[in-house]
């Protein structure tokens, strides 16, 4: 039998010597290709939650109408969606959204077609003569001042825990000044300068400082005080108010736990109303036209831009001060044996 050839053999170079390994050049990605929704949004200067909303309703549109190309829809396509929102079932379980939800709706599209027709990628914008829904009559949003402070006064009891009460304080001073517990929430101790609290990155860009009362700053500087004194960072980039509940303590406090602590106060105060967290904004925002500041001055210490925004916090207000004219023509009326 013959013997096997030796096998021939294969050097490696390793070391300096190794040749380096060339990579496989990367396949470019196919590039996507912008239709006009994504380049209106790439046009609107637009907050991350904005442009999710201007998603979800321009998408879902499209999906309604079976992908129609933009330019051939018309008033019809527009008044029909319309009507079909007005019968979309709710995760509540009821039928039709609310008013506020189809307006929204409306007004996204409107602002979609108003760009397609200044881009001139259209002729006509079909939402024009489509009116909004009529908002339904909605309960009394601010509270009487007694009512604030009965919700005050369960501070020194919620919990019966010390810790909680200078919290708590401080944090329910914030939304008498028309804070919203979102931002209350999101506040850093920096953003307190002793005399103000600036709000950043507010809904609908509604930041600013806001003034605040004596005893707010009080409330504030207990509440700092007692934070050194548990040893919690103060720092300007730390939470202003932090969770100290058992699971989350030192963590920043949430919305959802202001909210929860506002139905405390509530059920404290043993209260029947809906009483949340929102409802002291409406009330300063009633308190301020009631207290005849200025709407200009108003609106700026709401950090509200919209004229049309300030009255929905302040129509109760205005019936007040409409009561109130009245009352004091009664009185005149019966003084000088007039009409009334």
């Amino acid at each position: 039998m013959m013997a096997k050839p030796d096998p021939i053999p294969t050097f490696i170079e390793v070391g300096a010597l190794a040749k380096p390994t060339v990579p496989a050049e990367p396949v470019p990605d196919k590039p996507v290709e912008m239709d006009w929704v994504d380049e209106f949004l790439c046009d609107r200067e637009i907050r991350p939650n904005t442009k999710k909303a201007y998603v979800r309703q321009l998408r879902g549109f499209q999906v309604w109408c079976g992908f129609k190309h933009w330019a051939d829809i018309n008033d019809v396509d527009i008044r029909n969606y319309k009507a079909y929102l007005k019968l979309q079932p709710t995760k509540s379980g009821k039928i039709g959204l609310s008013p506020a939800s189809i307006n929204q709706a409306l007004a996204t599209l409107h602002s979609f077609f108003k760009w397609l027709t200044t881009k001139r990628y259209i002729v006509y914008n079909p939402t024009l003569n489509v009116e909004k829904v009529p908002a339904t009559p909605t309960e009394t949003k601010d509270m009487e001042i007694a009512a604030v402070r009965q919700l005050a006064d369960g501070l020194d009891y919620r919990g019966q825990r010390e810790s909680l009460s200078i919290r708590d304080t401080a944090i329910f001073e914030l939304l008498k000044h028309g804070l919203r517990a979102t931002e209350v929430s999101n506040l850093n101790i920096g953003d307190y300068n002793g005399q103000a609290i600036q709000v950043s990155g507010a809904k609908w860009r509604s930041d600013g400082a806001v003034p605040l009362s004596p005893k707010a700053r009080q409330a504030l500087e207990s509440y700092l005080g007692w934070c050194v004194q548990k040893g919690f960072d103060t720092g300007s980039g730390e939470p202003l108010f932090r969770s100290l509940s058992r699971n989350g303590y030192g963590r920043r406090l949430g919305y959802w736990g202001i909210y929860e602590m506002v139905k405390d106060l509530a059920a404290i105060a043993e209260s029947t109303e809906n009483v949340h967290p929102h409802r002291l904004r409406h009330t300063f925002g009633t308190q301020l036209v009631m207290g005849d500041v200025q709407p200009d001055y108003a609106r700026k210490l709401m950090r509200i831009k919209s004229p049309v925004t300030f009255d929905r916090y302040t129509k109760r207000a205005v019936e007040k001060k409409a009561e109130d004219a009245f009352n004091d023509l009664i009185e005149r009326s019966d003084a000088s044996d007039g009409l009334f």
